[in-house]
């Protein structure tokens, strides 16, 4: 059954679009009917100002260093489509489709708010459009988030106009062609409308959405890990006996995964497991206050210039820059590598028996040297750890002007949340491999462990086994973990263990 999904410009969420994000493609849009009067209003100001020959930016003036000349009525058309084509100058790798697909949801969540100025059939199309799944290709690179994504967009709108390629049954073919296959009139774009299709921030925007619902995931993991580990160590949480049971979600986790009683053999207490609390609440505050401010950003008028009803003109802004998408990436980025650094450091502490008293044998297997266990995955988390110091490193810091110098100062965050997605992924596989070598830790428990604790390797062993005695072939293990982490699988576990 098709997910419906009512857009009104004001009160979407990331888990409306949940599905979308995670791959599932088949959604119907629908629009609600109160909004259409203020859409038809913003049109008809539109047709006001080219009707009486005033120079507007983008709707009878040039773009950026061209902004004063003015363009005769009978050429405005052609401006729209020489701004789209003009601007369609990305390249690299595509997006993936459902990335494109949650962006062209966003671009018509925001121009149904109604100060775009375009006509109520550009709304109607790409409703359609986005119904009939024609996902055009936009390739990766090339938005310095200043206009917002400005030629990331042009590619969307430039499918739709039946150039380029779209994405159809499994495949990119030919834009004209899967038009003609789905029977779609390729759109052209009146006064405003081609710059209302690629002024905004909805590249950044959807990929920000993708990996502030993995990052939930993996810091509900991570959580997890936490406790698995601490077990398997005999950890002192003596200490923290006193805690709040509302000011962090961290500590409310581990207590309820391990009980109330813990045991008085305190053998080591490192700070990846002392500070970790204080860490992972940090990192959880920053995912749901970055959450709060996506979902403000994808409920706003993102786009140049606004259309003033009232007033009847159009007024330029700065309301399709990017620095808000782009801070908003770095600072995941930031957070997420704290995590991974303390994940890492805790998986040395349960495959180095030489660190700590912890009583594990050497990498976790009973016949080291002939057997090495979990000598290496600590080594990909190792190598994971590193790649996250790069790609921390903030985008939003730089800008290098573009467009004649008018655009003096731009956001870069556009590459701020593409590494914002390969961090996650990275966040994926080390969390992943501290769950793995937490459970081979309990394995080796000398004590009877809690039932959530049982609950939780019962769940792992039935995705990895057991390497007591055996070598696996790790990749493939690492792998069904992360995507038992990616899927929302262990998310699952841990609500039906009511930890969360």
């Amino acid at each position: 059954m098709k997910k419906v999904l009512t857009l009104d410009g004001a009160n979407l969420s990331i888990d409306d679009l949940k599905d979308v994000l995670q791959g599932n493609l088949d959604i119907v849009i629908e629009i609600q009917d109160h909004i259409k009067n203020q859409i038809l209003q913003s049109r008809n100001t539109v047709d006001l100002i080219v009707h009486k020959k005033i120079p507007v930016y983008g709707i009878s003036t040039g773009f950026g260093k061209f902004k004063e000349i003015y363009i005769p009525q009978q050429e405005m058309v052609e401006l729209q489509k020489n701004l789209i084509i003009s601007h369609a100058s990305c390249v690299g790798e595509p997006l993936k489709p459902n990335i494109v697909l949650v962006m062209m949801i966003l671009r018509l969540n925001c121009l149904i708010r109604g100060f775009s100025g375009v006509r109520m059939s550009l709304i109607e199309s790409l409703q359609q459009a986005i119904n009939k799944k024609l996902i055009p290709k936009v390739p990766c690179q090339g938005s310095v988030g200043a206009s917002g994504d400005l030629a990331p967009l042009s590619h969307l709108a430039l499918g739709l106009m039946g150039i380029g390629e779209i994405w159809n049954d499994g495949q990119y073919i030919a834009a004209e062609q899967a038009l003609k296959i789905h029977d779609f009139q390729p759109l052209e774009y009146m006064e405003k409308e081609g710059l209302a299709m690629n002024n905004g921030t909805q590249m950044m925007a959807a990929i920000n959405l993708e990996t502030l619902m993995r990052s939930q995931y993996v810091m509900n993991a991570a959580d997890l890990a936490l406790g698995l580990t601490s077990y398997a160590l005999q950890t002192n949480y003596h200490f923290l006996k006193n805690y709040s049971k509302s000011d962090n979600k961290s500590k409310n986790i581990v207590f309820s995964l391990i009980g109330e009683q813990w045991t008085d053999q305190i053998k080591t207490n490192p700070k990846s497991i002392q500070t970790a609390f204080t860490i992972h609440q940090i990192v959880r505050q920053s995912i749901q206050e970055n959450l709060r401010i996506l979902e403000r950003e994808i409920n706003s008028t993102s786009d140049n210039p606004i259309i003033d009803n009232e007033q009847q003109t159009a007024k330029s802004g700065g309301n399709f820059h990017g620095e808000y998408m782009g801070m908003l990436a770095d600072n995941i980025c930031i957070a997420l590598q704290r995590l991974c650094i303390f994940s890492e450091r805790r998986q040395e502490r349960l495959v180095n028996s030489e660190i700590g008293d912890c009583g594990l044998p050497m990498f976790l297997t009973s016949k080291g040297g002939l057997l090495n266990g979990y000598m290496i995955p600590q080594y990909t988390s190792a190598a994971l750890v590193s790649e996250n110091k790069v790609l921390s490193h903030p985008s939003c810091i730089d800008t290098v002007p573009t467009s004649a110098n008018i655009e003096d100062h731009v956001s870069m965050g556009a590459y701020s949340a593409r590494k914002g997605l390969q961090i996650v992924q990275n966040a994926e596989y080390i969390i992943a491999i501290e769950l793995m070598c937490a459970a081979q830790g309990l394995e080796f428990a000398k004590f009877q462990l809690p039932p959530k604790i049982q609950s939780c390797l019962k769940f792992i062993r039935s995705i990895i086994p057991d390497v007591k005695t055996q070598d696996i072939f790790m990749n493939q293990y690492i792998e069904l973990m992360a995507k038992n982490l990616r899927n929302g699988n262990i998310n699952n576990l841990m609500e039906e263990l009511q930890l969360l």
